[in-house]
């Protein structure tokens, strides 16, 4: 006698035949459907991220923009109307933003005035807007 005995695994194939063909039909079922599920899903197209290095003209142009002249009162010359800085107000308002805010988008560029720093907009006369605290980058601390 060996330790697999065939006739009495025979046998319960025998005995079991029906139970064993519905089992297996409803696992076959399962990946059928499973698998024409994933084929008609549609296709997730990912565009491949493509990180080059810096051009040494691109990088001239990031520190150009940090270090422009800042606007620091509402009544300074109109040559330096471009000049962006932290923070925006109206030179007809009373409150500066963030300039990514809401209210900072409503302001018309002729009438923009850019800031360096809260300080500087509060010496001006101008208080923060609403948005100064509720948008505010991560890290930002009040003065």
């Amino acid at each position: 006698m060996s330790i697999i005995d065939f006739n009495r695994i025979g046998d319960w194939l025998k005995r079991n035949q029906a139970d064993i063909a519905i089992a297996a039909g409803f696992i076959l079922v399962a990946i059928i459907a499973f698998g024409s599920g994933r084929l008609s899903a549609p296709q997730i197209v990912r565009n491949p991220v493509i990180i080059d290095e810096p051009d040494s003209s691109s990088s001239a142009n990031i520190l150009s923009n940090v270090s422009r002249p800042i606007i620091g009162a509402a009544g300074e010359s109109a040559s330096m109307a471009g000049a962006k800085g932290l923070f925006v107000a109206s030179k007809n308002g009373t409150k500066y933003y963030w300039p990514w805010c809401s209210w900072a988008g409503r302001i018309k560029e002729e009438n923009k005035v850019w800031f360096n720093s809260e300080k500087d907009a509060q010496a001006a006369g101008f208080s923060p807007g609403a948005c100064i605290t509720s948008e505010a980058p991560a890290g930002y601390a009040k003065p």
